[in-house]
């Protein structure tokens, strides 16, 4: 069936997308908050220190470079934020979006102000943007706090964008303790270094002439000329966002009473939708279950669907769209459910159920990644199966697989029973992939130390013992859970699995009882 998918150009990849603008202009704002806090907290130290560090600070966002990389990330960032708020067909949501949004158009809050008390105060009446001035009218208005707590949105934000733009990245997860640390670290030195300021100005509140020559605060005319334009752009920013929901509200009025309504056929059930609207935003709108793991953004898979009916009604696929299609090899009836909004009648059935795919272990929903994988099984267990009772074999499986188990758990691995007499353990998925080959390496230790001793018993009570082998290979995988209710089990799947299950059946593995690929010890001894 074709849908209309064309292939994407050998130069298109390197074309900026939508989601690069934003990911850019987001990173250029978190910067600029992540820049402020640092200068407060060089407060810490002295006043002296912060002035230092503010100049530095001011040189640079203030600069024709700065000022243009700054306001036009912020520019570009809240128009794709209102414009992604319009295109949404509704706003039935995760929660967690929801608290991302409403972050999102909080910072311009923050930009607005700290533009009119010093940007525009500088450049129309001469105020220097220094700390003295700044903290010193702060502290004795009783404003430090409000002034602190606007920059709280702004770092929230950014810490959920900077996650979920990074978080399957392995140099991302390698210094994920850092990053954390950082997170918490620097609002709470930036809020201590400005109190600290603040009661080191307090100390000279007697020197009237130093008062006068350094902390004067603005003249009432001056400082009311910047209120009111403050204001006014703070009514045309909430302005434009209140425009962006009434539009909503027009749009789909007209839309409806138009009759411009598309039907969209589900297994066992249709609905009718106004036109815009993607897959996705029609299941959730009318309660049909979906799987959808990175938010409607086209990063990952999990909501695409087959189209059965109505492929003329599908537009082509755009370019992020299309990169992810043509990472998982996907025919041209698959789409995904978050990008296609289709201009007719169609059918289709979505690929994954809602719920089905799940990782445990402080994990969310099917994981995409570097990891370790080790298969170990029992080689000639059919030459022994044969010669022992059906009780016998199953007290035999027992012990061999939890030996295995016990050894994989104590290194921080997940095991999957494929079979009785093959395991397979998952390194990796907390941690990078330096050390989880190294703990995939060290669990084949300990997993030979446990069945020797482990062999001595079974000769005793069996007359026979573990033929071991043990495959790793380091590679990317999808793992998650299948299952239902209560009884669920652990699946990879991807190349990582793939190769692994070659070297099983290599002539080098019947010859060898632990067999190590060169991309495993390769990033074990990165570690």
């Amino acid at each position: 069936m074709a849908t209309g998918r064309a292939q994407l150009k050998p130069g298109l990849a390197w074309r900026l997308t939508r989601r690069d603008l934003r990911l850019g202009s987001g990173l250029t704002l978190f910067v600029y908050v992540a820049s402020h806090m640092a200068t407060h907290a060089a407060g810490l130290h002295s006043v002296g220190l912060a002035e230092r560090a503010l100049r530095v600070s001011v040189a640079l966002w203030h600069s024709l470079p700065g000022s243009v990389l700054l306001y036009g990330a912020a520019a570009i960032h809240v128009a794709l934020a209102l414009q992604s708020i319009y295109q949404r067909r509704t706003l039935r949501i995760p929660p967690l979006d929801v608290l991302r949004i409403a972050l999102g158009l909080a910072i311009p809050t923050l930009l607005i102000g700290h533009a009119a008390a010093t940007r525009l105060a500088f450049d129309m009446y001469g105020h220097l943007p220094t700390y003295t001035r700044i903290v010193w009218n702060l502290w004795m208005s009783d404003n430090e706090g409000r002034q602190l707590a606007l920059l709280a949105p702004g770092w929230l934000h950014g810490c959920l964008g900077v996650y979920y733009a990074f978080n399957r990245r392995e140099w991302f997860m390698r210094w994920r303790l850092a990053w954390f640390a950082l997170a918490l670290l620097l609002p709470v030195l930036s809020a201590v270094g400005f109190f600290a300021m603040g009661k080191e100005l307090a100390a000279r509140a007697a020197d009237l002439a130093w008062i006068a020559a350094n902390a004067a605060p603005i003249e009432a005319a001056q400082r009311i000329a910047l209120l009111r334009i403050r204001d006014a752009l703070l009514a045309a920013y909430f302005g434009a966002i209140g425009a962006v929901f009434v539009a909503r509200a027009l749009r789909d009025a007209w839309e409806r009473q138009r009759g411009k309504l598309v039907h969209i056929a589900y297994p066992g059930r249709s609905v009718a939708v106004p036109r815009g609207w993607t897959v996705l935003e029609a299941s959730r709108s009318h309660h049909i279950a979906h799987q959808s793991v990175c938010g409607a953004r086209a990063r990952c898979s999990t909501c695409r669907v087959r189209v059965t009916a109505g492929a003329a009604h599908c537009p082509a696929p755009a370019e992020d769209e299309m990169r992810t299609l043509e990472r998982i090899g996907a025919p041209p009836d698959v789409r995904l459910a978050c990008q296609l909004r289709p201009t007719g009648e169609i059918a289709l059935i979505p690929l994954l159920a809602a719920g089905s795919v799940s990782v445990r272990n402080g994990a969310a929903d099917a994981i995409d990644r570097d990891v370790a994988i080790m298969l170990v099984d029992w080689h000639d267990w059919n030459a022994v199966a044969a010669s022992q009772l059906p009780q016998d074999r199953l007290y035999l499986l027992a012990r061999f697989s939890e030996t295995i188990c016990a050894v994989v758990a104590q290194h921080r691995g997940l095991t999957n029973l494929q079979r009785g007499d093959s395991i397979m353990a998952i390194f990796g998925m907390a941690c990078p992939l330096p050390e989880a080959g190294r703990q995939a390496l060290d669990a084949a230790d300990g997993i030979e130390m446990r069945i020797v001793q482990l062999n001595t018993r079974l000769e005793r009570e069996f007359g026979c013992g573990v033929g071991l082998r043990i495959c790793i290979h380091a590679g990317h995988a999808i793992v998650g859970e299948i299952g239902q209710g209560e009884v669920r089990a652990i699946v990879a799947l991807g190349e990582a699995v793939e190769v692994v299950q070659q070297m099983q059946a290599s002539p080098e593995a019947a010859t060898t009882m632990v067999l190590v690929s060169a991309d495993a010890r390769h990033v074990a001894a990165a570690l």
